[in-house]
């Protein structure tokens, strides 16, 4: 959980890693916002999945927060979850393309795209290796 250099800056595939998880979050955090300002109107369809969803936003929104954090002060381990959340955006651009609109979908793709190739080009932990 440690920098693997201390004194030295992060290199630049995990500087983007951190603004991607960093976007990511704060684009969670403006969904979180639609969800109150409809549940505050009146305008939810349902109460309870506007409320839940509007949860789940801001939870994620912390957890990709705590990526991009660990992220610029040059930690290897969100390398995977970074891999992994954004790999599962891919599907949800898809949607997003189809429902809400093209561009929607296309934008979340090139950031979760751009995630993937960060996260991938970013340094790996180096574990020791206990095989036999």
């Amino acid at each position: 959980m440690t920098p693997r250099h201390p004194d030295s800056h992060p290199p630049t595939p995990a500087i983007v890693a951190a603004v991607v998880c960093l976007v990511e979050a704060l684009l969670l955090v403006g969904t979180a916002v639609l969800y109150g300002l409809e549940l505050a109107d009146g305008r939810a369809e349902d109460a309870n999945v506007a409320s839940m969803s509007l949860v789940v936003c801001l939870i994620f929104a912390i957890l990709l927060a705590v990526l991009a954090a660990a992220w610029r002060k040059g930690a290897t381990w969100p390398r995977t979850a970074t891999l992994v959340w954004n790999v599962l955006l891919l599907p949800a651009a898809w949607t997003l393309s189809t429902t809400t609109g093209i561009w929607a979908g296309l934008v979340l793709a090139a950031l979760a795209l751009t995630g993937v190739v960060a996260s991938l080009l970013a340094p790996a932990a180096e574990l020791p290796d206990r095989t036999l």
